[in-house]
């Protein structure tokens, strides 16, 4: 019998795509972090302009969908 092995990450190109993203996404808060220090980083999440920290929130927030998709797609096959 063939067992069916369950992972976080679904094992389709959405899976790959969703962790490029995730790390993506986390590159630059945490360069500006280790340069600049946690109130610069803050200062740019707060404020009303759009910021590459809060780019990096939406690219994130891709990443789930993608993965989210990819379970999605995984469960149908």
């Amino acid at each position: 019998m063939t067992e069916k092995s369950s992972s976080f990450f679904p094992k389709n190109v959405f899976g790959a795509f969703s962790i490029l993203f995730f790390i993506s996404g986390a590159v630059i808060p945490l360069q500006n972090l280790i340069i600049w220090g946690p109130e610069f980083v803050v200062r740019y999440f707060t404020s009303s302009d759009i910021t590459a920290e809060k780019l990096s929130i939406i690219v994130i927030g891709i990443g789930v969908l993608m993965m989210i998709y990819g379970k999605i797609k995984q469960n149908q096959i």
